[in-house]
């Protein structure tokens, strides 16, 4: 039995990656025009890994290329990306046996905090921009499950360092991640909310 075949047959997102630079999956943009190819698939393919990790297990994505071809792809929540020579199977008809579970799934969160964990904790990760997203997206997902305070507030908390170390090099994630970490700060960090503020105002 192929690895494949544990996977369910839904959700498959899209990835756009046009000739300008701009990529974006499922319809949203994740780089803007002007940017490098490479950089480009490396930025949707980061944007997948997030969703893999809400989900707790790999997922499928399609690359739609500059050349027009459709690449079908398993994206992992460490990051490997597995292309596959056929494509994506059809979904169920059974709604039921189709549906994964969701991102406020518990599973799903402590998958999405534990890969976080992760990131923050290996130096070569710990402080780029797309860990600054991880982070950010599990103290949403955190806050979304009602999760122990304690452990909220350390993952918002982490979330804003290393969006203060990476804000200046990566302007666009930067601006981004900001009022989603303002809505996690919600003033009870003022020095935090503050240099947010500061920031996106200078």
């Amino acid at each position: 039995m192929a690895i494949t075949d544990t996977i369910p047959a839904v959700p498959v997102y899209t990835i756009t990656i046009a000739s300008s630079g701009a990529a974006m999956v499922d319809g949203v943009e994740v780089t803007a025009p002007g940017t490098d190819h490479q950089a480009a698939r490396l930025a949707v393919l980061a944007e997948v890994r997030i969703k893999a990790a809400m989900y707790g297990r790999p997922v499928r994505a399609t690359v739609k290329d500059v050349d027009g071809t459709s690449l079908p792809l398993v994206v992992d929540v460490d990051g490997t990306t597995t292309t596959l020579a056929h494509p994506h199977p059809v979904p169920a008809t059974d709604a039921r046996a189709a549906a994964p579970a969701g991102p406020a799934d518990p599973h799903a969160v402590g998958t999405l905090t534990e890969a976080a964990w992760r990131a923050v904790s290996t130096p070569e990760t710990a402080h780029t921009p797309e860990t600054a997203e991880l982070l950010t997206e599990a103290a949403e997902q955190l806050v979304a499950a009602g999760a122990d305070r304690t452990e909220t507030l350390r993952a918002i908390r982490n979330a804003h360092t290393v969006w203060h170390r990476i804000r200046d090099d990566d302007l666009e994630t930067a601006r981004e991640l900001a009022p989603r970490l303002l809505d996690l700060l919600q003033d009870s960090h003022p020095r935090r909310t503050a240099d947010i503020i500061e920031w996106l105002t200078s």
